[in-house]
């Protein structure tokens, strides 16, 4: 097993994260002139997600959900541990914004919030809304 220092930690991409990341800046800029704006649909082993969008902007740090911020003021925690050299995490976490939970085990118990964050490791696949 390979141990991980500093400078090798600022090299580090979750590649999953970008190609989502860029698919929602992608997907934004499709449906600029769009009047039905279609939605992500990500799926994991156990249910499908279905959210208004992927947070891809800068955060107004005094006008967003307490979710988001507490992951926010937590990934500047694991950063400077990470440059540190004390921590590895190669799955980074995505925060979805207005989002419906369908379990596969029971479909017609949904759930719904503001803000969901995912690790990327638990997601299979994305598509978008009908």
């Amino acid at each position: 097993m390979h141990e991980f220092t500093g400078h090798e930690l600022s090299n580090l991409i979750d590649m999953k994260k970008l190609d989502i990341v860029v698919i929602q800046a992608e997907l934004d800029e499709l449906q600029k002139e769009s009047k039905n704006k279609r939605k992500i649909k990500i799926a994991t082993s156990n249910a499908f997600i279905i959210a208004d969008r992927i947070n891809t902007e800068e955060p107004d740090i005094n006008n967003i959900p307490l979710l988001n911020k507490a992951i926010l003021k937590s990934e500047d925690t694991t950063l400077k541990m990470m440059q540190e050299g004390n921590v590895v995490n190669q799955h980074a976490m995505i925060v979805l914004n207005k989002v419906k939970i369908i379990p596969f085990s029971n479909p017609e118990v949904q759930m719904e919030s503001e803000s969901f964050s995912i690790y990327t490791d638990h997601i299979m696949g994305i598509s978008l809304s009908d």
